[in-house]
């Protein structure tokens, strides 16, 4: 099917709610103000490092 003819996609995003969060010294540290957005890398396999 040529590319102009695809039907385009929707989305669906669920309202947050607006949390607490970090202070901005610690944000900067974390790379996220948010802490419900603060996760940890796990790299190859899943194994966090």
């Amino acid at each position: 099917m040529p590319e102009c003819h695809r039907p385009l996609a929707m989305a669906y995003v669920k309202i947050q709610q607006f949390g607490p969060t970090f202070p901005l010294c610690k944000a900067l540290q974390m790379g996220t103000i948010f802490p419900d957005l603060c996760k940890p890398f796990c790299g190859k396999r899943g194994v966090c490092r």
